[in-house]
């Protein structure tokens, strides 16, 4: 088996789908297509789609010219008008009026800038989107209690363990997990192609569906066919599965996080690198063991992070930290820890209020995360309006009340600071990617400034945090590589993506029907059925219900 980012698997799922070069057998044929008459057809770009998604050959060099360019890196600085020279897969220059014998695109009434990095997203639950809209964190043995339906009742007891327990008791139980293996794959490859659509060039994915070796390595390849860059956060899964192998053991290569890396992390010159989601202080020693970068969620008050003081290092990414006790923040910031924020999806299912004050109090720049699509849309326009509206709103509040000597408000040009060089960093990728800095890879996006929701253009870093939408998103690189060409992905088959993720989410909820649930109020019959038309999570008295027109 090969061990590197252009291997696209041998398996082919039970659903049909093959999985080996999904994308790469549509992509010769549509690159022609794509970018016929747009004065690129039969050059360089075209050839980078015939022979699937190898690396842009040494040689080839693009030249974006005549942009306005935010390159993120203090010691280049922005420019008006620059042009950006890409050889191969790397960024050689940037500056005003470079001339090279190179492939001329034109980027005029476009920003160019560093593609956007999602540290922390959920994208096996790609099939799930917005089926818990309206909810929040609600467990089954929490308080409100099942059937209350809410993330942990739904989203990860009923489609993710097939499994509802309340304290000891397990009152509905498939034997396993929903999904297979084939079903983790097409979530994964369309929420990543999603992300490439949205400018999203990097992901961290936190997917924890590990429930066998097959689900893992399903959702590996999702991830290395999709050709974006990626962190895979090796998570647990449902632990009583055959062959179940998460977390592994130090010193064993055959096993869990050991076979991952000699299987398919054994070069760090890929474009999906591997992380480790298991937790102090077993679980970052693991890490460490074997090279991943170390990723947490952490909803606790932070006394995980006081009791491992001596652990804590800048290859730690912590995610929320909404509870911290002061000294947790303190401790992070001394010691590198990263904080990455999934600010929409906080604000609305009660982590707590996203910590962006008291990150920035100590010195921390936070990173932004998408987290799940079965609650919020992962894309990093809305994320960044989240956190720069939020962070000010309350500094606002503070100042009303008679508050003096505030800290300062968050500028548009620090968001773009968590939205590309803080979460290249905090995913262990700050030497590859997260600003146009030349030697590094070329993980771009041109953002079109000449549209009806952005121009005139008065101030690009504004433009692009308080106008923009994923709309303007035109053209995209990803390691020298074109991947979205004046609004269209190059390709990708989307109608049959499409499809694919339809057919297993439809394979999943089958599953999932096949065992009723004993406990009414899931509008169940048999099982549990996403509500196309009302409210998944609110069906009780409300003191406004739907608006009626009056004099």
């Amino acid at each position: 088996m090969s061990n590197h980012s252009d291997h696209h698997g041998e398996a082919r799922d039970r659903g049909g789908l093959s999985r080996r070069g999904f994308l790469g057998a549509s992509a010769a044929g549509l690159a022609a297509g794509t970018l016929a008459g747009s004065g690129l057809a039969g050059t360089a770009l075209a050839e980078d789609f015939e022979g699937g998604y190898r690396r842009p050959r040494r040689g080839r060099r693009v030249l974006i010219k005549g942009g306005v360019v935010l390159t993120m890196d203090p010691t280049i600085g922005d420019f008006e008008r620059a042009d950006v020279l890409i050889d191969g897969s790397k960024i050689v220059s940037v500056r005003p009026n470079i001339r090279a014998s190179a492939q001329v695109v034109d980027a005029r009434g476009m920003i160019v800038m560093p593609g956007f990095v999602d540290t922390h997203h959920h994208q096996y639950e790609t099939i799930q989107r917005a089926n818990n809209a309206d909810g929040n964190l609600q467990w089954a043995g929490a308080n409100p209690v099942w059937p209350q339906e809410g993330y942990g009742t739904v989203v990860q007891s009923i489609w993710t363990t097939g499994r509802i327990q309340i304290g000891d008791d397990v009152i509905w139980d498939l034997g396993r997990s929903p999904y297979e293996p084939e079903d983790n794959y097409i979530s994964e490859l369309v929420a990543s192609i999603s992300g490439i659509n949205q400018g999203v060039t990097t992901g961290v994915d936190t997917s924890q569906s590990s429930h066998s070796p097959a689900h893992t390595d399903a959702m590996i390849e999702g991830l290395m066919d999709s050709g974006r860059r990626s962190l895979f956060v090796y998570s647990a899964g449902r632990s009583d599965t055959p062959g179940y192998e998460f977390p592994g053991s130090i010193g064993d290569s055959t096993r869990g996080l050991g076979r991952l890396r000699a299987q398919w992390f054994n070069s760090d010159d890929q474009l999906v690198t591997l992380g480790h989601g298991g937790g102090p202080p077993d679980g970052w020693r693991l890490a460490r063991h074997f090279g991943a970068v170390i990723v947490n969620h952490n909803n606790s008050d932070g006394t995980n992070i006081i009791q491992n003081a001596d652990l804590l290092g800048p290859d730690i990414e912590q995610i929320h930290c909404a509870r911290f006790v002061p000294e947790a923040y303190r401790l992070c910031a001394d010691n590198g820890v990263h904080v990455s924020i999934a600010v929409a999806i906080e604000m609305q299912m009660g982590h707590g209020t996203p910590p962006f004050q008291q990150c920035l109090d100590v010195g921390i720049l936070p990173s932004l995360s998408a987290d799940v699509d079965t609650n919020m849309t992962p894309d990093m326009f809305t994320l960044m309006r989240s956190g720069f509206t939020l962070q000010r709103a309350l500094l606002h509040a503070r100042a009303l009340a008679g508050e003096t000597n505030l800290p300062p408000l968050l500028t548009c040009d620090q968001v773009l600071e968590m939205a590309t060089i803080a979460g290249a960093v905090s995913a262990g990728l700050g030497d590859k990617v997260g600003t146009l800095t030349p030697g590094k890879e070329a993980d771009i996006i041109m953002l079109n400034a000449r549209a009806l929701n952005s121009w005139p253009l008065n101030n690009a870093p504004g433009s692009v945090v308080t106008m923009m939408d994923t709309s303007n998103v035109e053209t995209v690189f990803i390691g020298g590589r074109l991947r979205k060409w004046r609004g269209k992905l190059v390709g990708v088959p989307v109608n049959r993506l499409l499809d694919q993720i339809e057919a297993a989410r439809d394979r999943v909820l089958a599953r999932i029907q096949s065992v009723p649930i004993p406990i009414d109020g899931l509008n169940s019959a048999p099982g549990y059925t996403p509500r196309l038309l009302a409210s998944c999570c609110s069906d009780g008295p409300h003191n406004i219900g739907r608006y009626d027109a009056r004099p």
